[in-house]
């Protein structure tokens, strides 16, 4: 957590966090999704029914990388906008004393880099943002809650990240029903802004049921629905695989029943991964507690969590994700192999493919656990950099029918990096047989790219297939 943590509630509503470090990456809402976002179990009318898929917008099987996940998150009822001012957040749901009253809980989380900091010395750097949040009923606002807050940071590094990093969260009370939710984030250093809305369906308690399961950072468990939840979500609901154990789910139960809660996970396909019984205390007139889910429970990808008390219709459910880590694509298990293919040899990609979705976890730890040069630092420095280059030829080396990660030139680029020099004879565009020579000094390397047919198709000649197979394997070793 950054020290410069601000955890105070204006007025019993705000809870506004000025620096707090979170690694996240995606997740969801709860009761309440955008349409065509994460589906309610059983329907309207509760219960734990099957799931439906979460899928890409891009087919399954595309070679074309896709590291924008924004789609993804939307179709999961996230709170989500992508470049050049990317936000993501969630709306969770808990009772208030009245039937007539819904504590809508929303966290919005963005990065360092979107904000324009200011130097104040050597070691101090000061940014600031303004944030509104609005819910509208056919076409009116009925809660607002608007807030401009400073950040400061002691390291010129920190103004530059960008997973992120900031959590601001607001907590406004509304009847029951559906409402558009609008986000709009402000860095008032340069007035860039985004913004971003869903549709959220506010449920009624009338003193029973389960509030939305809420991946959380922090939390006080409540006894009383008269006191304001005291919560920081984590609202991309994220955690990372072969890094993180538990994923802490915060969860109440109002009303007098105590009949025993049932926590069910399914996997974006809408297999059932886990059907346990979990505990949730009571605590004076209500029960809440932290439910602590095992992160090989869940898998690897996008996952949906229902909680349904024993015998009961009614359910509670959002969507969470298990990730590769900040620097990596957000992807599923099978994209993350696919991507891979330049970077390990097959065995180890077979025994990543071949890996059970319970043991997808253990395997994606042991994978990065043997292929960590410097396991000491917390960062995997080597796929940090592999994945900066495979963005970097897929914008570069693209061909007419081939991504560019997978043409020669790409393959080369992602595998050996830069070429300390290129020559290109000067000729013309359309011209057939013209070359290309990449040349590698330090590995007294030399390879030979050849357009055939005039068209842009570079192809490596015999020879320089061989040498550039060579010392592919060599590094691979």
């Amino acid at each position: 957590m950054h020290s410069n943590l601000l955890s105070t509630f204006v007025p019993a509503r705000r809870l506004t966090v000025g620096a707090f470090v979170l690694a996240v990456l995606s997740a969801c809402g709860g009761r309440g999704a955008a349409p065509g976002g994460p589906p309610q179990p059983g329907g309207p009318g509760g219960g734990a029914g099957p799931a439906q898929p979460v899928t890409r917008n891009q087919p399954r099987g595309s070679l074309v990388p896709n590291f924008d996940a924004t789609p993804l998150y939307r179709q999961m009822g996230l709170i989500a906008r992508g470049l050049p001012f990317p936000i993501l957040g969630r709306a969770a749901f808990a009772a208030t004393p009245s039937a007539d009253s819904t504590h809508v809980v929303v966290g919005v989380t963005f990065a360092n880099a979107a904000l324009t900091f200011a130097r104040e010395s050597d070691t101090r750097f000061r940014a600031a943002y303004a944030v509104g949040m609005t819910l509208a009923r056919d076409g009116a606002v009925v809660a607002r809650a608007e807030a401009t807050q400073q950040v400061v940071v002691s390291a010129y590094r920190e103004i530059s990240r960008t997973d992120e990093t900031l959590v601001h969260q607001e907590i406004l009370d509304v009847a029951p029903g559906r409402y558009v939710l609008t986000v709009a984030v402000r860095d008032e250093g340069s007035q860039r802004a985004t913004q971003e809305q869903i549709t959220i369906d506010v449920p009624r308690f009338a003193g029973r049921g389960l509030s939305t399961p809420m991946p959380i950072a922090e939390v006080t468990p409540r006894s009383v629905t008269d006191s304001v939840p005291f919560l920081l979500l984590n609202p991309s609901g994220t955690v990372v695989a072969g890094r993180d154990s538990l994923l802490p789910i915060y969860i109440e139960g109002y009303g007098a029943d105590d009949t025993p809660v049932r926590l069910l996970i399914r996997n974006e396909k809408g297999r059932v991964l886990s059907n346990e019984a979990v505990t949730v205390a009571r605590r004076g007139g209500m029960r809440s507690g932290v439910v602590e889910v095992p992160v090989r429970r869940i898998g690897i990808g996008v996952a949906q969590l229902t909680l349904v008390p024993e015998g009961s219709t009614d359910s509670a459910s959002t969507y969470v994700f298990v990730g590769f880590g900040g620097d990596l694509p957000v992807a599923t298990f099978d994209e993350m192999v696919n991507f891979l293919r330049h970077y390990a040899t097959p065995s180890r990609l077979d025994r990543l493919r071949g890996a059970a979705e319970e043991e997808r976890p253990e395997a994606w730890a042991q994978f990065m656990r043997e292929t960590d040069a410097q396991p000491s630092t917390p960062e995997h420095e080597e796929l940090r950099v592999y994945f900066g280059r495979l963005l970097r030829a897929n914008s570069r080396y693209r061909e007419e029918a081939t991504p560019g990660w997978l043409s020669d030139r790409g393959r080369v680029f992602i595998s050996l990096g830069e070429p300390d020099q290129l020559l290109e004879p000067t000729i013309t565009d359309f011209q057939r047989n013209r070359q290309q020579v990449w040349e590698y000094q330090s590995m007294n390397l030399q390879l030979v790219f050849v357009d055939v047919t005039g068209t842009g198709r570079w192809r490596l000649t015999s020879t320089s297939e061989t040498r550039f197979e060579q010392e592919y394997r060599r590094r691979l070793r």
